[in-house]
């Protein structure tokens, strides 16, 4: 299921950090909803989330402490592949409706409309893909709990962003066969960086060819790609003018 939240602000600006706003305004609207008994089911257990999201701005300005809009507003867009966690959230954005969410400096965000939008599913087994948020692939180290990542320019990156995509599948019920089928490959990209609670993360930005069985591919637009998909990281969106470029043929 895939959502778009509408939303207005009281002054033309967001915080920098505005990955980390938006967490935690999700957890509000958790915490809000059926009284809050769904709350530790995505943040409280540790457990793979099967949700994404973007944050979208009319022309923003990057200042060294705010984010400055040409507008007082924005747009949330939310996908998830479960039904369940899907209905749940679009319940919880529906009860936030006209309720001021507190940001930095006096200033405040008001979902203003909640809409679901149409999710044309692929029939094929390669497809372009177009990263509406940073590609993030970390590979973590329980010994000394370090974090490296790794971006398209790295040796072994597509290697570990396989790893991390097929691990994500088994998590959420996949069987090793279908998730052995998953293939990346960046073809058009640039390196980013990222702030996310106070750490610039290397990440990376746009085109990648995907393979794989049609379940796992539709599973994967919907719930996102790679790692902290739930912290506003790696949605993709097909693009079918690709498609027939890399191909061969237009579907």
């Amino acid at each position: 299921m895939k959502l778009a939240i509408e939303f207005s602000l009281k002054e033309p600006e967001f915080p920098l950090d505005f990955r980390r706003t938006m967490l935690s305004f999700l957890k509000k609207c958790l915490t809000d909803a059926n009284q809050g008994k769904f709350m530790d089911k995505y943040y409280g257990s540790g457990q793979e989330k099967d949700f994404t999201f973007s944050v979208f701005f009319v022309r923003p300005d990057f200042q060294r402490d705010r984010i400055l809009l040409k507008q007082a507003s924005g747009k949330l867009l939310f996908s998830c592949a479960e039904k369940f966690t899907g209905f749940l959230f679009f319940s919880a954005f529906l009860e936030q409706q006209k309720k001021p969410f507190p940001l930095e400096h006096g200033n405040y965000l008001t979902v203003q409309s909640v809409r679901k939008v149409m999710e044309p599913e692929t029939r094929e087994s390669r497809v372009m893909i177009k990263m509406l948020s940073p590609l993030c692939v970390r590979e973590h180290t329980r010994e000394g709990n370090r974090d490296q990542y790794y971006t398209y320019e790295d040796a072994g990156f597509e290697e570990k962003a396989e790893y991390v995509i097929r691990h994500k599948l088994i998590r959420a019920g996949f069987s090793e066969e279908l998730s052995g089928t998953v293939h990346i490959a960046p073809v058009n990209c640039k390196r980013t960086v990222v702030e996310f609670y106070n750490r610039k993360i290397p990440c990376s930005l746009g085109y990648f060819l995907l393979e794989g069985d049609r379940a796992v591919l539709n599973h994967l637009l919907k719930a996102g790609i790679c790692s902290r998909c739930s912290a506003c990281r790696a949605w993709a969106a097909r693009r079918p003018t690709c498609w027939a470029r890399c191909c061969g043929r237009r579907r």
